[in-house]
């Protein structure tokens, strides 16, 4: 047998795999993954938990801020790893596909909430910044006072409880 020969049997078994496998593949209906109803709303409820945690650990590092008790650095640091938790929560929530419609429901909600809370620790280390000695003159969303950022924090995380409750959460 020639080496080219031996090229081609291995070419033409490499091509049968392949073409075994797409058929196979093909035939199981390749979808996407689909949970039942209680599944679903348990993953819903599970990152509205998240990012509720995630805006009471904001809320908690701008006070300690506003009384002197941490410094900017690591105020912007435990809301920069919320940020890792509400992208994470936001994660869960995108790519869950719904198997009913009244869970669809539920995860826009909560990918509202989720939002919410996201845009108030952003705006929360923009007002960090600011109070470590940042010039955000003229920047969109910077809160001009601790008080108005805890409202706004207090705000998204009221939305995060009543999507949790409605998903059945704790």
């Amino acid at each position: 047998m020639t080496q080219q020969t031996g090229r081609r049997r291995l070419t033409a078994a490499g091509l049968a795999l392949v073409v075994t496998l797409v058929a196979l593949l093909a035939g199981t209906g390749c979808v996407a993954s689909r949970q039942e109803p209680g599944q679903a709303t348990a993953a819903v409820a599970d990152a509205l938990a998240e990012a509720g945690s995630a805006g009471e650990t904001a809320r908690i590092a701008v006070s300690l801020l506003d009384e002197g008790r941490v410094t900017g650095p690591v105020a912007d640091t435990a809301l920069l790893d919320q940020l890792r938790v509400l992208d994470d929560a936001e994660s869960a929530l995108t790519t869950l596909v719904p198997p009913d419609a009244a869970t669809a429901a539920r995860r826009s909600t909560g990918l509202d909430a989720v939002g919410d809370v996201s845009d108030a620790v952003v705006a929360a280390r923009s007002w960090v910044a600011v109070r470590s000695g940042g010039d955000l003159a003229g920047a969109d969303g910077v809160p001009s006072s601790s008080d108005d950022l805890l409202v706004e924090l207090a705000t998204a995380l009221d939305a995060t409880d009543a999507a949790l409750a409605e998903a059945g959460g704790p």
